[in-house]
This record gives C-alpha cells, sequence and structure tokens, in this order.
C-alpha cells in the first residue's frame, strides 16, 4: 500500500509537472487516521498511544503536508494542531476567493501561520465525537 500511495502521489505531481502548473497549485496530503490495530503490527503508531478508532494520538496525528512551490517556503514545518476542517478555509484563501458569509466556517485558512505571518496556534481547543465517544484536546491537554 505504502509503495502504490508512493507511486501514485508521484503520478499526481509529474502530471502537473507535465502541465506546468506545478510550481502554482497547492496539494495537500493528509490521511483520515493513524495506523489500524488489527493488522497485529506492535507499536504500529509509535510514539504515539492508540491507533484508527480512537481518540489517542495514534487515532488522530496524522500527516498533513502541503506543497505549493510558488507561495510556501521550502521546508517548512508547522507543530501545532490543524484540522481536516482547515482545508477548506486555506484552499479558498489559495484561490483568493472569500468564505461563504451565510454560515459559520470551523475550518481557518493556514497559510499565514505555514509562512510565519501569524503567531499561535489557529485553534485553541479540539474536539472529537463518534457515538458517545468523545475527545477535546485544549491547549496541551486532551
Amino acid at each position: 500500500m505504502i509503495r502504490s500511495l508512493d507511486r501514485n502521489i508521484g503520478r499526481v505531481l509529474k502530471s502537473l509537472k507535465d502541465q506546468g502548473v506545478d510550481d502554482n497549485t497547492l496539494v495537500i496530503f493528509t490521511s483520515d487516521n493513524g495506523g489500524a490495530n488489527c493488522i497485529g503490527v506492535d507499536g504500529i503508531n509509535k510514539p504515539y498511544r492508540g491507533w484508527k478508532a480512537t481518540f489517542f494520538d495514534g487515532g488522530t496525528h496524522v500527516p498533513y503536508f502541503m506543497r505549493w512551490p510558488a507561495a510556501l517556503p521550502k521546508g517548512q514545518r508547522y507543530t501545532q494542531p490543524v484540522s481536516h476542517f482547515d482545508i477548506f478555509a486555506t484552499a479558498a484563501a489559495a484561490a483568493g476567493q472569500k468564505l461563504p458569509a451565510d454560515r459559520v466556517i470551523d475550518g481557518v485558512n493556514l497559510l499565514p501561520f505555514i509562512r510565519g505571518e501569524s503567531t499561535g496556534q489557529p485553534h485553541e481547543t479540539l474536539f472529537w465525537r463518534s457515538d458517545s465517544y468523545r475527545g477535546k484536546r485544549e491547549g496541551d491537554w486532551k
């Protein structure tokens, strides 16, 4: 699966390059959860505890890579918690579009944080919920 994922991401990036739009295209790679416990791999999400379907960091701490050579500094690392719901606000900003004003948008435009133009955390509090199972992260406490 890793080899397939790697090859197919390579195909997407090559296609963007072949079309001449790779430098000015925001590409986001992320995952929906940590590794699954059912596959029997000890420490699959080390150094984090937990796995897919848990709210421990092993289930919620996932890769979140952004690539946009024309607009983001190469090799920049941002260590504060972000969320998938930030993709919409970030993509809208990248496209030069305003967010809808007729509803609340939970996501945050991450571009100023990645560029170092904004300091602090995009989210002071994050929540997770699945049926009656709930989790909350506030600051450095979860």
